[in-house]
This record gives C-alpha cells, structure tokens and sequence, in this order.
C-alpha cells in the first residue's frame, strides 16, 4: 500500500523522505513567531516542537540495527524525556529565537522570519545529512553472511508447522529443515530478529510449488493480545526463511495504526513457544484452523 510504503519512510531516519519533511516541519515551526502568539497559542506550539524532537529521536532509535538497537522501555524513556527536555528548555529557546530574528532584523532584511526558517530547514537537513553519512563510513568492511547451527526453537517452529499436512511439497521441506544451518552476519550479536534465513543443500530435493509463502500458519498473540503470525518461505523449491509477520486478520486500520505508532516486529523479543500457537491452514475462504 502507498501509505504504508510512505509511513515507513517518513519512521526511517536514513530515508530521504525523513530528512526532507522533517527539515520542512522544522522551516514551517520556525516561521512563527512564538511572542505574537496568546498563552494557548504558545502551549499548542511548544507541544509541536516537543513533538517534533521526540519523534525524531524515537525514529532515529527505531532504525538502529538489531545489534544496536535500544530495548522498548528504554526507547520510550528516551523519547519522553527528550519531549520533557524540550518543553523545560522552550522559554530559553524562545528567547535565543527572539535574538536571532532581531540580529538578522538589524541587517536590513525585510523578512526575518523567513530568512530563520530557511536558515532553520537548510541545518536541519545538513545535520539529518551528515549524520546519514557518519553512521554509514565508506571505509567500513561489510559485514558478511556466515552459516551456524539452526537454533532449536526456529527448527522447532517450522517442524511444527510442516508436520501439520503432507501437501505443498511438505516432505521435501521437511528433508530440507533437518539439514538446514541459520545464515546471520558475523557482526550479529545474536539477539531476536524475526526472520530466520536458512541454507540448505543443493542436492535435496525440491519442493513443489518452488516459490511460495508455505500455507500453513501458526498463528500467536503477544504485545498486548495482537495477533502475528509465523510463516514459512519456499524459494525455488527450498526452504529459505522462518518468519513472524504482522496477523493476517489485522484491518487496514489497524496496520495503519501499527506502522504510525512506530511498531516494530523486533520487540516481540523471542520466536513463540509451540503451545502458544494456533494452526491455521490456508482455502479459497482464507485461512481457517486445521481440521475445521
């Protein structure tokens, strides 16, 4: 969906699309000049700005990598208190904001507010910049895949869902997963990410159909009684990943919901436990419980 498509964008600090709206919101806030505005004006603008800098943080710290990435509670005090901050600091900020836009009143400009936004969009969008290229050095090695031992719980998981039937090339799968190692990058730190990447052998046999999202499902609730669902891929007839995506049961509404809030699949923290699952298979109705 585009507006998907767009929010994950605009909740990527590295995107171009945050850098860019957020240096406008950053020129558009600028333009208004806090001392003309009554007490209630003042406060509505004041929680803009505090909005504004804790959005930026919580996205900066929601696109970290999963080996740097800070714990939910964490990232949640973190971006309360940079509102907080913001809001403590807003009368020195304003008074700093009057002496500028008078400063540059004193050099003849006509428009001084004007030339403080675009002065303010122009930094905002030099430092959005700078740090994109600082946290990606051109003279750092990439990290590079590795195979390692397939964590049990992961084998677990898919067993689980390929001994629910004997259709879609399941027997083949199965052959695969008892030999299939777990692909990570060899600077992982070996914390939760849902999405397991597996190799397998070449000489295995294939499954048919060869490219395909398995039609089982083991279906869980977690982060407050939501609905994600654990799946499997096939790729050219080979089984390639162990995954945990967002319900299929979830409305539009609610994916909208999900993505503007910032969710984020990691902070599921751990793969589910097999008894917590719900067997669903797919049909022409949409997925239903096995043996329904």
């Amino acid at each position: 969906m585009p507006i998907r498509s767009a929010l994950r964008a605009l909740n990527d600090s590295t995107s171009i699309t945050h850098g860019v709206v957020s240096s406008c919101v950053v020129g558009a806030l600028t333009l208004i000049d806090p001392r003309r505005l009554t007490v209630g004006q003042r406060l509505v603008y004041r929680l803009a700005n505090a909005g504004l800098a804790a959005w930026t943080v919580g996205v900066g710290l929601r696109s970290s990598g999963p080996s740097g990435a800070v714990p939910p509670a964490g990232r949640a005090a973190l971006v309360a208190g940079t509102a907080g901050a913001a809001l403590g600091f807003a009368d020195a900020g304003e008074a700093v904001d009057a002496r500028v836009q008078g400063a540059i009143a004193r050099t003849g400009a006509r428009h001084p507010r004007r030339w403080l936004a675009v002065g303010g969009a122009i930094v905002t969008f030099g430092s959005w910049w700078a740090s994109r290229t600082l946290d990606t050095p051109q003279d750092t090695p990439e990290a590079q895949e590795i195979a390692v031992d397939l964590p049990e719980d992961v084998r677990a998981l898919a067993a689980h869902l390929l001994a629910a039937t004997d259709l879609f090339g399941a027997p083949e799968l199965r052959a695969q997963l008892a030999h299939a190692e777990h692909l990570v990058f060899d600077d992982s730190d070996g914390g939760f990410w849902p999405d397991a990447q597996l190799l397998v052998a070449d000489d295995l046999p294939r499954a048919v159909p060869a490219h395909a999202t398995f039609p089982v499902v083991g279906r869980f609730r977690a982060l407050g009684d939501v609905t994600f669902d654990v799946r499997l891929m096939v790729t050219d007839g080979v089984l390639t990943s162990v995954f945990v995506d967002e319900g299929a049961d979830w409305t539009p509404e609610q994916r909208d919901s999900w993505y503007e809030s910032g969710g984020d699949l990691a902070e599921l923290g751990d793969w589910p436990a097999l008894g917590d699952l719900e067997m669903l298979i797919e049909s022409p109705e949409g997925l239903r419980p096995i043996g329904a």
